[in-house]
């Protein structure tokens, strides 16, 4: 049984950011800007943006948008620590059971 609702809609969001990128060094007490556009066909329900130290598993940055547009422009910001390495976690949900999910790690040094 599937959860996707009735309307037809099999398209993914697509997340296209334009920075940071992958494994992208930032220099202690540096600001990361996490930046990009998200569209899909349809309204774009939710999208959801995660940073993790993945030296200790803490969230640095949790935040969560309702947007109920056809696109959306992210714009979200953390601070850099030296020596730690970040797990950013991207997901953007269209409310018609599609999902993408864009990850990447950058680094503190």
């Amino acid at each position: 049984m599937s959860c996707k609702k009735s309307n037809g809609d099999s398209t993914k969001p697509v997340v296209q950011l334009t920075s940071p990128t992958p494994n992208q060094q930032f220099t202690a007490f540096s600001t990361v800007t996490i930046a990009g556009t998200i569209a899909d066909q349809g309204l774009i329900n939710v999208v959801r943006v995660l940073v993790t130290n993945e030296n200790t598993n803490a969230q640095v940055l949790n935040v969560e948008h309702t947007v109920g547009a056809t696109s959306y422009n992210l714009n979200e910001v953390f601070t850099a620590q030296a020596a730690t390495t970040y797990k950013i976690h991207i997901e953007a949900d269209d409310g018609a059971g599609n999902n993408t999910v864009v990850e990447m790690e950058v680094k503190g040094i």
